[in-house]
């Protein structure tokens, strides 16, 4: 039943009872709030994980119906905000930054971890190896 709640409805196309449109409503009458903005809520637990100290990058990626895409600007605990791009189903590139004070955050994919000292206004550029490639002041 999830893998066809992530199945998108193509524009146009006739709607079956369990599907998606592409702007992450649910494809079902009646129209439910619930349903809506929770499963919208869901997806982005499914590519960002966050505690406090800890940043959880694609745990639960359906590979197999979204083996490429990038998401922007989802929020995570300690005030961090994310943006992440995936081909083929593994990570490409992440960024990082924080708008508001400073924190050391572990940065998790797969197997692999790596910390860091999160500067506010401070983006963080990071590789499928979650090495980092690049760190620039947000507005420049």
């Amino acid at each position: 039943m999830v893998l066809k709640l992530i199945t998108l409805v193509p524009p146009g196309e006739k709607v079956d009872f369990e599907e998606l449109y592409n702007n992450l409503w649910t494809a079902h009458p009646p129209f439910q709030i619930d349903a809506n903005f929770g499963f919208t809520t869901a997806i982005a637990e499914m590519l960002l994980q966050s505690t406090q100290n800890d940043l959880y990058l694609l745990p639960a990626l359906p590979r197999d119906k979204w083996p490429r895409g990038c998401v922007k600007g989802l929020s995570a605990r300690g005030d961090v905000t994310v943006n992440i791009c995936w081909d083929e189903g593994e990570l490409q590139e992440a960024f990082l930054w924080s708008n508001h004070g400073n924190s050391v955050t572990r940065l998790h994919y797969g197997e692999l971890v790596t910390t860091i000292a999160v500067c506010s206004s401070t983006v963080y550029k990071f590789n499928r190896g979650l090495q980092c490639l690049e760190a620039w002041r947000l507005g420049k």
